[in-house]
């Protein structure tokens, strides 16, 4: 179980690496900032809203329409440059991508609307500083309208989500032209992700859960003192003879617990625990001592898969010996 989880740790971290490595290498593709006079930034909005139109149409025009446009456009006004973020028409893109073909329209429609606000907004770049409280006001007007209710910008894990599955689209497209665009590629690639994770926990589960811990039950088909604890003792010498330590252990404990049932310790339970055991002497009775000792060592080598040794299987028969199995 220790050696397993560092190498699970790694391996999320190499992922981690790759997906933020993929998605600053997908940033840099982008086109540069272009620069524009008031009439070419209008008829370059206009141009962006007929591509969304006929997105409707023509799906497939989506990942070289969204490649082309830079990361903002730079207005030339009577009073200064304007930058124009234009992250949100490139998200929308990449989100017409990897959804489900009925949320598409949404989208588009969305899309449309926000570009002819963007119009209205620049026809007043050029005037007077004193129209800004009237551009404002005109664009809370825009904004305030049903089809802006449930805009609402990408946040960080989404951008991100995003720029990984174009990325991905793009790579694709790369290896071969002729492939079609796999539109739901970013939605199949974050649940390979999510099986493979679980596939793992599911393996770091399975070997926790075989792990022989300390008071497992070791669901026996006898009593222990149907057989006499001389017959176990004599097994557990047989192993030790043979360097199998933890098998002798194993052995020697059920010869303790043959002597002690067989004195009428306690009524004899084939599924009883190391532990129930123990708990069943008195607390008065000069058996517990010894017989602690002996399950302690048992549950460590049997049940907790610790290495055993000679030496501790001599410890172990001296504990016997107390308890009279010599």
């Amino acid at each position: 179980m220790t050696p397993f989880a560092p190498r699970l740790s790694v391996a999320a971290w190499f992922v981690l690496m790759g997906l933020l490595t993929t998605s600053l290498a997908y940033a840099s593709d982008r086109p540069t900032p272009a620069t524009l006079t008031h009439a070419q930034y209008l008829e370059q909005l206009q141009s962006y809203e007929n591509q969304v139109n006929q997105l409707a149409s023509a799906p497939q025009g989506t990942p070289s329409f969204r490649d082309t446009i830079p990361d903002a456009l730079n207005v030339q006004t009577s009073r200064g440059d304007v930058r124009v973020e234009t992250a949100f028409l490139r998200d929308a893109l990449n989100r017409f991508l990897t959804v489900e073909p009925k949320a598409r329209p949404k989208i588009l429609s969305d899309l449309g609307s926000r570009l002819q606000a963007m119009r209205a907004e620049a026809d007043l770049y050029d005037q007077p500083s004193r129209a800004d409280d009237a551009t404002r006001k005109r664009l809370e007007q825009i904004l305030a309208t049903r089809e802006f209710n449930h805009v609402r910008g990408p946040n960080a894990l989404e951008l991100f989500k995003q720029r990984v599955q174009a990325w991905i689209l793009k790579q694709l497209r790369k290896i071969s032209p002729k492939v079609p665009d796999l539109q739901n590629a970013g939605q199949i690639f974050v649940w390979v992700m999510i099986a493979l994770a679980s596939a793992v926990a599911a393996v770091w589960l399975y070997r926790i859960s075989n792990q022989n811990l300390p008071g497992k039950r070791e669901i026996l088909p006898f009593m222990p003192s149907s057989r006499t604890w001389h017959e176990w003792l004599s097994q557990a010498r047989e192993r030790a003879a043979q360097g199998q330590w933890r098998d002798a252990i194993h052995f020697g404990f059920w010869a303790a617990v043959s002597r002690l049932e067989a004195e009428g310790t306690w009524p004899p339970d084939k599924a009883r625990t190391p532990r129930e055991y123990l708990a069943a002497i008195p607390g008065s009775s000069l058996s517990r001592e010894p017989f602690a000792a002996l399950t302690g060592k048992f549950e460590a080598s049997w049940y907790g898969n610790r290495p055993s040794t000679e030496n501790d299987f001599a410890q172990f028969t001296a504990n016997l010996e107390r308890l009279g199995c010599r």
